[in-house]
């Protein structure tokens, strides 16, 4: 059963809050989806201000707390 993208988001987010920093290619293999799938969702969340996306990887903002 394919996972939505809300579902995978929710997973996204989960993951940078615990690891503090992740790198979008780790996040495709831990979701299941390709390196441009997690692209994609990473810049979708980074544009809503709840990832801090840089070059290769993706942060948890330090102003939203743990």
């Amino acid at each position: 059963m394919r996972e939505g993208g809300a579902e995978r988001h929710d997973r996204l987010l989960n993951l940078v809050r615990e690891r503090g920093t992740v790198r979008v290619s780790d996040l495709a293999g831990r979701l299941g989806v390709s390196v441009v799938t997690a692209r994609r969702d990473v810049e979708a969340l980074a544009s809503r201000g709840l990832l801090e996306r840089t070059h290769g990887s993706v942060s948890w903002p330090a102003d939203r707390g743990p």
